[in-house]
């Protein structure tokens, strides 16, 4: 892994339907740095190429940078409380699905 690459967790969230696929969402959240203070980006992807869903003039499918503060206590519930507002996705019912590293 080079310096300037990420590495991505990659989520999948059913929103409360098993079996119906084309209510689930996948998700995928970067630190981009990796430490302290350091910017997260958010970002729908669509399945199955799992490629970013970034729709200039939508907001509600653009990726996200810094949802609040970044800090190690308060980026977690910033994390949660991004996703539940913008997507209606509870991050504590997500699975996380795989990790891929990606060139920044």
């Amino acid at each position: 892994m080079k310096q300037s690459d990420v590495l991505d967790s990659i989520y999948l969230n059913k929103r409360g339907h098993e079996m119906e696929t084309a209510h689930w969402a996948y998700y995928r959240v970067t630190s981009l740095g990796g430490n302290e203070g350091d910017h997260i980006q958010v970002c729908l992807l669509t399945w199955p190429l799992l490629s970013d869903i970034d729709v200039v003039g939508e907001e509600d499918k653009a990726p996200v940078v810094n949802p609040a503060d970044t800090a190690f206590n308060s980026a977690y519930p910033n994390l949660c409380g991004l996703l539940g507002n913008k997507w209606n996705i509870d991050h504590k019912q997500s699975i996380l699905i795989g990790m891929r590293v990606r060139a920044g």
